[in-house]
Formats: structure tokens, sequence, C-alpha cells
């Protein structure tokens, strides 16, 4: 099962190692990790989405809570929270395909934002299952490059 682990940190050199190390030795396979500053400088948001089972969740959440510049730590899947990820992928194309292409980006509601010759970049950002559906629909024409920010999540209404 898969569980989202967000986060607020201070700003240090070296935390995400430690953030990284507290997962280690765990049975717990760290699908992504982000982490960016949030409004305050001194401050960064993580968001770690994991596979595993509930107990190896908690022992490595409890873990990350005992780190001096964690500042708050939740296991979201416990909870609402939205989250999104971001997704560039580069499509090989032939001129002709160029039309069902920019249909297939249109329903899942990507934008072109880069177009050579015989390639086109696309940008999609969604929930997960709407980014995968997006570059499943792409395979067959042929993708030449793909980077993914991973998830990026929040609490769900009015709590921090």
């Amino acid at each position: 099962m898969k569980h989202t682990i967000s986060g607020l940190v201070r700003n240090r050199a070296g935390i995400l190692g430690q953030l990284v190390g507290a997962f280690k030795g765990s049975a717990l396979n760290i699908k992504s990790v982000a982490v960016s500053e949030t409004d305050l400088f001194e401050t960064s948001r993580l968001t770690i989405v994991v596979e595993g089972h509930g107990k190896e969740v908690k022992q490595a959440t409890a873990k990350v809570k005992k780190l001096r510049d964690v500042l708050q730590i939740d296991d979201l899947s416990r909870q609402e929270f939205l989250d999104r990820e971001l997704a560039l992928v580069k499509v090989h194309f032939r001129p002709e395909e160029l039309s069902q292409l920019t249909q297939t980006a249109e329903v899942f509601g990507a934008q072109v934002i880069a177009m050579g010759k015989q390639s086109i970049t696309f940008e999609i950002t969604g929930e997960e299952k709407r980014v995968d559906g997006f570059i499943n629909a792409l395979n067959s024409f042929g993708i030449r490059g793909l980077a993914r920010s991973g998830r990026v999540a929040l609490k769900g209404g009015d709590e921090v």
C-alpha cells in the first residue's frame, strides 16, 4: 500500500539525507521524494511516497519525528489530503500523427511546451492516475524523454 508522508523541515544542509536515512533498513520502498521551500525561506515542505505496510510506515515516521530539524511530519494516507504531480514528456512523432497527439493532450489537459521537427514536449499536472494515463496514451508514439516531479501534497481542510 502507498503512503504519503508530508511534513515541514528546517532548511539545513544534509536534512534530505537524514530523512531518507530514517527509512533505510525498513521494508519500505521509496517511490518519490519532493522537497521545496515554503513561503518561509528557513522552512521546506517534504513529501515522501513510500510503499509498504502500516507498521513499517509508523516506525519510519517515528524515526523521522526524532530528527532535530523536523518540525512536523504526518502520514497523510490516513486523512484527507490534496496531491499533484508534474510530468514533462517528450514524444517522437511523424507529421501525420501530430493532430492525434494534440487531441490526446487536450483530453488529458496537457499543454505543449516545446516542439521540434520530430518531437513534441508536453507538460501535464494532476493526480498520479491522470499523469499515468497520459503517459500510457503516449507510449505508442515513442516516448523519447520523461521527467516526473513525484507527488507533492498538503493536508485537506483548514489544517496546515
